[in-house]
């Protein structure tokens, strides 16, 4: 494991999927979780919530880059088109918790860090 190779994104963008899925647990919508209240939008929220933890625990453990660089390309996609997603959930579905703005920060956070993390790669 060596920290030192770790930028700023990748940081960013575990921390996020951490505090996404973390949010999962408190009020979403109508004061119910984000487990029950989220349906399909549900399945995307995990899948980029993971790969936000993925792209940080893969950068720390793996010597090859081949894992990391597809964790910041699918977490910069999957979390990009679930934070349109989820804006758009939050503007159409009545009295929005706030895990659920926590959730869409913590979602644009992944896409930011993932974006910044494969400019990093570019730069090297």
């Amino acid at each position: 494991m060596t920290l030192r190779k770790l930028t700023l994104g990748e940081v960013l963008a575990g921390v996020g999927g951490a505090v996404l899925m973390a949010a999962l647990f408190g009020p979403w919508f109508d004061d119910a979780s984000g487990w029950r209240s989220l349906t399909v939008v549900l399945a995307l929220v995990l899948i980029s919530g993971l790969l936000g933890v993925t792209l940080l625990l893969a950068t720390a453990f793996q010597r090859s880059q081949a894992y990391p660089v597809a964790a910041e390309v699918f977490g910069f996609a999957f979390a990009a088109v679930t934070s349109v997603v989820l804006a758009i959930e939050l503007i159409v579905r009545s009295r929005p918790g706030w895990a659920a703005w926590v959730g869409l920060v913590a979602l644009l956070s992944v896409a930011a860090g993932s974006w910044a993390a494969m400019r990093a790669d570019v730069r090297r």
